[in-house]
């Protein structure tokens, strides 16, 4: 089942002064196409992060980009479509993790459903400070050319946070040699004026 998802445009506007630039890339992908017989693969993930660190792009909207450039035919959704998981099978453990900066990531098991998978991942800061806050500005899963990674919610805590991807198609039962690359946005830093407040009575009437 396809859930209609908003993403801030809408089909009545168009910026006029991008249509040379569109045509454009229009030209550049019948050529790549051209020069690759129609079987271009898939760029190896260094050369997309050094693309996107080079122009200033986001790493996760070019590897679907790319994706949906190759030749794989695993049908390629739409941006602003998204699979709704139905029929419930089963819950299979996974049980990976890894230890970054301090903090921990887990994938501890995903849920399997007829149409998609479910994947949850956990990040928890191994801290034993009180008056630490971990903060971020969202993530976003990763798992392979094949896979459509959807964020599906997520909440946090004051060391920890939690956030589920509805990854389509279904993964195998097995997922023994995949990879679940998360990229985790900053947190926006703003800068913020505090105003202490004088110790006075206030009567308000």
């Amino acid at each position: 089942m396809l859930m209609s998802m908003s993403y801030g445009y809408t089909n009545d506007y168009y910026c006029e002064l991008l249509t040379p630039i569109d045509e454009q890339i229009c030209a550049l992908l019948a050529k790549r196409k051209e020069l690759s017989n129609d079987n271009p693969g898939f760029p190896s993930l260094d050369l997309i992060s050094a693309w996107c660190k080079q122009f200033g792009l986001n790493e996760d909207k070019m590897r679907r980009i790319f994706a949906s450039m190759g030749n794989d035919p695993t049908p390629t959704f739409l941006p602003h479509e998204q699979i709704e998981p139905t029929e419930f099978l089963k819950f299979i453990p996974i049980l990976k993790s890894v230890k970054v900066d301090n903090i921990i990531y887990a994938v501890t098991y995903m849920k399997q459903y007829k149409n998609a998978s479910v994947v949850t991942i956990e990040a928890e800061l191994n801290n034993s400070e009180g008056n630490v806050r971990l903060a971020y500005g969202g993530c976003e899963l990763f798992i392979s050319p094949k896979y459509q990674c959807q964020p599906s919610g997520g909440s946090g805590g004051s060391k920890g946070m939690q956030h589920s991807f509805v990854v389509t198609p279904s993964l195998p039962d097995d997922v023994t040699g995949l990879e679940f690359k998360l990229t985790v946005r900053p947190h926006p830093r703003e800068e913020m004026t505090i105003v202490t407040l004088a110790e006075l009575p206030v009567t308000i009437k």
